[in-house]
C-alpha cells in the first residue's frame, strides 16, 4: 500500500503545481482592455522653441460620466478614490492604460465615455490641470506648461529697500 502512495503522490504534486501555477498566471495577466491607453507629451517654451519636460508627475482622475455620449461603463467604486499615475520621459511622453483605487488597492480598465481630469506636476513650473473626455481605444493629449520666473525684479521703483535693516552674515551669541 505504501507503494502505491508513493506513486500517486508524485502525479498529485504535479497536477497541484500546474494548477498553482496557472491560477498565478491568469491572475498576473492584464484584466483590462488592452487597447485602452491615455497618453500624452508635456512641452513648454523656452527660448522660443518648444522643448519637452521630463520627470513630470501626470495624474488622471475620472470625474463623471460624459452625457454626450452613450454606453458608459459602470464605476467598479467611488471614482474619487481611481487614478491613473505616471511620469514624463526624457522626451516628455507618458502612457496611463490603468486606473488604481487609494482605498481598495484594486487596479481598473480606464473608463470609458467619461469625463477625465488631469493634472501635471513637476518643479520649476506651474501646475496644470485641465478636463478631457475619453472614449476608448488610444488617445494622445498635449499640453504644454508654463515655466515659473526665477528672478523678480521690481523696476517701478515702489518698493524701497531698507539696507540697515537686512542682516548678512551676522553671528550673535547669547550669555
Amino acid at each position: 500500500m505504501s507503494t502505491r502512495s508513493a506513486r500517486i503522490a508524485p502525479q498529485t504534486f504535479t497536477l497541484l503545481f500546474l494548477l498553482v501555477l496557472s491560477l498565478a498566471f491568469t491572475s498576473s495577466c492584464d484584466k483590462g482592455r488592452s487597447s485602452d491607453l491615455i497618453a500624452g507629451r508635456i512641452t513648454t517654451i523656452k527660448d522660443g522653441e518648444e522643448r519637452p519636460v521630463a520627470q513630470a508627475s501626470v495624474k488622471i482622475t475620472p470625474t463623471s460620466v460624459d452625457p454626450e455620449k452613450k454606453g458608459a461603463d459602470e464605476q467598479p467604486e467611488d471614482p474619487n478614490n481611481m487614478t491613473g499615475v505616471a511620469l514624463t520621459n526624457d522626451t516628455g511622453f507618458f502612457e496611463i492604460a490603468s486606473l488604481s483605487s487609494s482605498q481598495t488597492f484594486q487596479e481598473y480598465s480606464l473608463l470609458r465615455n467619461w469625463k477625465y481630469e488631469i493634472q501635471i506636476q513637476v518643479p520649476g513650473y506651474y501646475i496644470y490641470k485641465g478636463p478631457f473626455s475619453y472614449e476608448k481605444g488610444g488617445i494622445e493629449l498635449a499640453v504644454q506648461l508654463e515655466q515659473k520666473g526665477a528672478d523678480v525684479v521690481d523696476d517701478s521703483g515702489v518698493i524701497l529697500i531698507d539696507e540697515k535693516a537686512i542682516q548678512s552674515g551676522a553671528i550673535r551669541r547669547g550669555n
